[in-house]
C-alpha cells in the first residue's frame, strides 16, 4: 500500500506521523492521554516520557495502561485512514476503557483485578 502523505492527519501540526509523533507528540493524542489523567512534557524522549509516566501513576499495572492506550490510538487511527472515520477523543477513551475492563476481568491474576477495576472506575 502507498500512501499519499506521512504527514499526521490527526492533528493541526502537520507533522511527519512518526511512532513518537503519532503515539505521544500528536496533539489529538497528547489529549487521548489527558483523557485518562495521563498528562507529560511532550519534548522529551520516549523512554524519558514513558518513566515519567510509570513513576507519575506508580501502578503495577501501568504497561497496561500504556498499551491499551497506544493501541486504542492506532486503532482509532487505522479507522481515520482506511474508513475515513473522523478522529474522535472519546471513542479512543471509550475503547481504552472497554479492553483495559476486559484485560482486568479476563488476563489478570485476581489479586490485581479490584485494583484495576478500581484505577478505570475513577476515570469517570
Amino acid at each position: 500500500m502507498i500512501l499519499e502523505s506521512t504527514t499526521c492527519e490527526m492533528c493541526i501540526l502537520q507533522k511527519r506521523e512518526t511512532a513518537a509523533h503519532l503515539f505521544l507528540r500528536c496533539n489529538f493524542t497528547k489529549a487521548c492521554w489527558c483523557s485518562v489523567g495521563i498528562t507529560y512534557t511532550s519534548t522529551r524522549s520516549v523512554t524519558s516520557i514513558f518513566n515519567a509516566i510509570r513513576r507519575r501513576l506508580q501502578l503495577p499495572f501501568f504497561m497496561e495502561i500504556i498499551i491499551l492506550m497506544t493501541w486504542s490510538i492506532w486503532t482509532n487511527r487505522n479507522d481515520w485512514t482506511f474508513n475515513n472515520s473522523a478522529p474522535m477523543i472519546r471513542d479512543v477513551t471509550r475503547k481504552f476503557v472497554s479492553d483495559f475492563r476486559l484485560v482486568a476481568l479476563h488476563r489478570v491474576r485476581t489479586q490485581m483485578q479490584s485494583l484495576m477495576l478500581d484505577w478505570v472506575d475513577s476515570l469517570g
